[in-house]
């Protein structure tokens, strides 16, 4: 459950804060012909969204490639538009007092916001998607305990995004106008500074597409400088920026709802009546409350980007080897030294290589379960026992006990070995094949 709910929470956190400002900017300048436009783009996106992710489910070894360039393509276009949509924000500030100038101005200005909206929407759409289709792992039954708790994080931590967007619109709705530009300029820089990083790295990782596709020298590679910065240090700190951007719009919320509230305290203004001043109370309490439900959401998301994903990340160390016998080139395990039910691993080495390899009793059987300690997804990452799951320390998947010795999915990789005699027989030759799974040191 807690996987999935932070996986989400990872894929639209930046979204919702920057929609949530995208849908208050409109608000402040709502039209007919802005609605339109804002409304036609965002359908858009949605729409390419759910288009591209059914076209690589279909077509999964084609698209596979094809949507990663895409992808790629999108972040550098998103910050050609952040970069656009700047340039017009300032035009909008300088031409304030001339209004057919300004309201068309703000009109592209929306136009640009809704464009960044939808490629957000297409990036994050087929990711939202993709984790959805991962609530039943291979070989676990389609109904089950498991199954369930995935299905409750990834809606939470949608429903989580939802509220955020709303508690955030209505939170800087109820600002004052200068409060509100602050707290626009600053989301605005944060989210821009992210997209830019995207932006720059994607543009990189383009170098090749753009010289098959365009005919184009590459504009920006590994060595390159910006600001003094090497881009090969920016794509180091991108891989790893999502947290410290959702810590900075947690303290840019927080110190916008410390002002805000004591702005909203009590009342400052004389009423001839008690009902206009129960009225003006109630509207105090309600902006309060709003800003409040704000903290607490952003508060949340940045908790589950910190805490909580390390605490689901962190590395689980694997248990020590057991002993076991040998004679000549066989292993020999007795059935008595793994019959409990629980993950039993054992170590084999050749010419420098940690070859491991489990065991575990089938439930409700006599049968075992005999594989490598690695995956053909997960490669050597290894197992670990949570209560009475057998667990993949590298994707948290759980193992269907019954399962194990059989190909595919992220089950152990099965290998030949006999039962006789009350014992476990492997031929050393077998593993011997194997050892190039296992690196020399790992």
């Amino acid at each position: 459950m807690g996987k999935f709910y932070v996986d989400v929470i990872f894929t639209i956190c930046t979204f919702s804060f920057f929609f949530a400002l995208v849908l208050s900017f409109l608000k402040k300048n709502s039209t007919l012909i802005n609605k339109i436009i804002s409304f036609s783009i965002l359908v858009i996106g949605i729409f390419l969204g759910f288009y591209i992710h059914i076209l690589r489910v279909k077509n999964k070894k084609e698209m596979i490639h094809t949507v990663t360039k895409l992808n790629r393509y999108v972040f550098a276009l998103c910050l050609f538009v952040f970069i656009l949509m700047s340039i017009t924000l300032i035009l909008g500030v300088i031409t304030k007092n001339k209004n057919k100038i300004y309201n068309f101005i703000t009109s592209i200005n929306l136009g640009f916001m809704f464009i960044t909206i939808s490629f957000m929407l297409y990036l994050l759409i087929p990711k939202l998607l993709t984790q959805a289709m991962e609530f039943i792992a291979f070989g676990e039954d389609s109904v089950s305990t498991v199954t369930l708790f995935r299905v409750s994080g990834f809606i939470l931590g949608i429903l989580t995004g939802i509220l955020l967007v709303l508690a955030f619109y209505k939170f800087l709705v109820r600002c004052s106008k200068k409060q509100y530009i602050i707290m626009f300029i600053a989301i605005f820089i944060n989210t821009f500074l992210e997209y830019a990083l995207k932006g720059i790295t994607s543009i990189v990782r383009l170098k090749e597409y753009l010289k098959k596709d365009f005919n184009m020298a590459p504009i920006l590679t590994e060595k390159s400088n910006i600001f003094g910065i090497k881009v090969f240090d920016l794509m180091i700190i991108e891989d790893k920026s999502e947290t410290y951007f959702i810590s900075i719009a947690f303290i840019i919320i927080l110190l916008g709802m410390i002002f805000f509230v004591s702005k909203n305290l009590r009342v400052k203004e004389k009423f001839d009546n008690n009902a206009s001043l129960r009225k003006e109370k109630w509207r105090l309490i309600v902006n309060r409350r709003w800003a409040y439900f704000t903290t607490v959401l952003s508060f949340v998301m940045l908790f589950s980007a910190t805490y909580l994903n390390y605490q689901l990340t962190k590395p689980v160390e694997l248990t020590a080897a057991q002993p076991y016998q040998e004679e000549g080139d066989k292993i020999i395990i007795p059935l008595s030294d793994v019959d409990d039910g629980h993950l039993h691993r054992f170590s084999y080495n050749k010419d420098g290589h940690d070859i491991r390899f489990i065991v575990v009793k089938k439930p409700n059987s006599t049968s075992y379960g005999v594989g490598l300690d690695a995956c053909q997804i997960c490669g050597v990452a290894g197992y670990f026992e949570r209560k009475n799951d057998i667990v993949c320390k590298r994707c948290d998947v759980v193992m269907n006990k019954a399962t194990i010795g059989f190909k595919g999915g992220c089950n152990p990789i099965p290998f030949d070995y006999k039962i006789e005699n009350s014992k476990i027989i492997i031929d050393k030759k077998v593993l011997d094949k194997e050892k190039e799974r296992f690196p020399i040191g790992e």
